[in-house]
């Protein structure tokens, strides 16, 4: 991910666009790239849920298990996707006019909200997590969640618009 970052900020440095510009393009993208990251995990019987009672529980044959588990790789999935929907109808609705930053912090804030919520579903992924209150991935979204926000606060606040200079 550091090596992504590091080649959009060269990129962004030789064609001369904002860094938060290329930002909100990619943040389209991470989210159906978190979707197939998470059809993964339910194909490799990875992240999944606690012990359900609901009629479309998995059992994860794969790993031993015996009991119906929640297929939060699915439910992540879906809001992943549902993620995508929303950031890549917005860029177009506004046909890539929006405030510099925008995307990139409504993708913070969703992924990371939705992780956040969808973490209490999860088996405990390390056994230092057992008894805590929050798991590591609800720990971890925090910050980004709150950074999102003051992203998105930022942008709104400067109002600077990202709009699409097309070479001719």
């Amino acid at each position: 991910a550091i090596g992504i970052l590091i080649a959009i900020w060269l990129f962004v440095r030789k064609e001369k666009k904002d860094y938060a510009w290329a930002l909100d393009r990619i943040a389209i993208v991470v989210a159906l790239a978190g979707f197939f990251i998470r059809i993964g995990n339910l194909m490799n019987s990875e992240i999944y849920g606690v012990e359900t009672t609901l009629p479309w529980g998995f059992v994860f044959l794969r790993n031993g298990e015996n009991a119906p588990k929640h297929p939060t790789q699915i439910y992540e999935a879906l809001a992943y996707l549902l993620i995508f929907i929303l950031l890549y109808r917005l860029y177009w609705r506004k046909k890539g006019q929006h405030f510099q930053g925008t995307l990139i912090s409504l993708a913070m804030i969703l992924i990371f909200t939705a992780r956040f919520f969808l973490e209490f579903l999860k088996e405990d992924q390390v056994d230092f997590e057992q008894g805590m209150a929050l798991n590591m991935g609800q720990i971890l979204s925090i910050p980004f969640v709150i950074a999102g926000s003051v992203w998105l606060w930022h942008s709104l606040k400067n109002k600077k618009t990202a709009a699409i200079k097309r070479k001719k």
